[in-house]
């Protein structure tokens, strides 16, 4: 612990400068991703929706609403929306996995509670997210665990249940795909790191980031998020360094409830809505690269 606690003290705190511009797009939702052409995805467990806010004139568009039939939600915990192609919802209280198209239209449901394979078997999905093959992870909240189907939706294998060691899960609720398809899963009290064959590798930012709550992954590398900061690591889980919320969000309160970066932009969803800002991991790069 003393190694890790001057690790943290030794690393880099991110040098922000004053003219740092954000913006706030006031909206209420529980979760979000952004697709690579800037389009914001916005999922509102209480009422059962998804939204979308457009970078360009395309109109705004919301489907759900609570119920059973396609399109429609029970408490949606979780939204993948990366690619800009497929659009993928965990809808937790129906125990399935929706996927629509970049126009919000239906395409498909996965649900496997009632399969004669128990192994295939997931309840209560949490989150979801897509390789860039197209595997499908799906944190399965009934079972502790987390279960991989291919791009067919076949069930190739499940992790981080009971065996799993140090990679046992306890309470997963988020899980994000990253460099090399590295699989990062927010569990209580951490961020566990597995290959996507599901071997455990490592606890992200051990001795660093102590409680997160909110975590994104993708090609730069990886941030996690607790009450009050903002941690970056690169694709090597190297600690890049640190920098307060309040950045983005000033003043007013700044609970994390999820994030994600696109497009050199970080966007941060709190109670009083999405905050834009710029995803500093460019800027710390970019600093590093040309100091070699």
């Amino acid at each position: 612990m003393i190694v890790h606690l001057l690790l943290f003290a030794l690393a880099p705190v991110l040098e922000l400068q004053d003219d740092a511009r954000t913006r706030l797009i006031a909206v209420a939702a529980s979760g979000l991703d952004v697709d690579i052409y800037g389009t914001v995805y916005l999922l509102d467990r209480e009422r059962s929706t998804l939204r979308t806010i457009p970078q360009d004139t395309t109109p705004p568009r919301e489907i759900g609403g609570p119920g059973w039939d396609q399109g429609r939600f029970d408490a949606p915990s979780g939204c993948w929306a990366r690619n800009g192609l497929d659009i993928l919802v965990a809808d937790e209280g129906n125990h399935r996995v929706q996927k629509f198209d970049r126009s919000l239209s239906f395409v498909s449901s996965l649900s496997t509670r009632e399969s004669d394979v128990v192994a295939e078997r997931f309840g209560y999905p949490k989150d979801v997210a897509l390789s860039r093959m197209g595997d499908l992870f799906v944190v399965d909240g009934e079972n502790t665990r987390v279960v991989k189907f291919t791009r067919d939706t076949r069930f190739e294998r499940a992790f981080g249940g009971p065996g799993a060691g140090r990679g046992r899960l306890r309470e997963p609720t988020q899980i994000e795909v990253g460099a090399s398809d590295l699989v990062y899963v927010l569990d209580r009290g951490r961020v566990a790191v597995f290959d996507t064959f599901g071997n455990y590798l490592l606890d992200l930012g051990e001795g660093v980031v102590n409680d997160p709550v909110a975590l994104f992954a993708d090609d730069l590398g990886s941030i996690c998020v607790d009450r009050d900061s903002l941690f970056l690591f690169d694709v090597s889980h190297r600690y890049l360094g640190v920098s307060p919320v309040a950045r983005y969000t000033g003043e007013l309160p700044h609970r994390v409830l999820a994030l994600a970066a696109a497009g050199g932009k970080l966007y941060l969803l709190t109670p009083e809505g999405v905050w834009v800002g710029d995803d500093l991991r460019d800027r710390f790069l970019d600093k590093e690269s040309k100091s070699r």
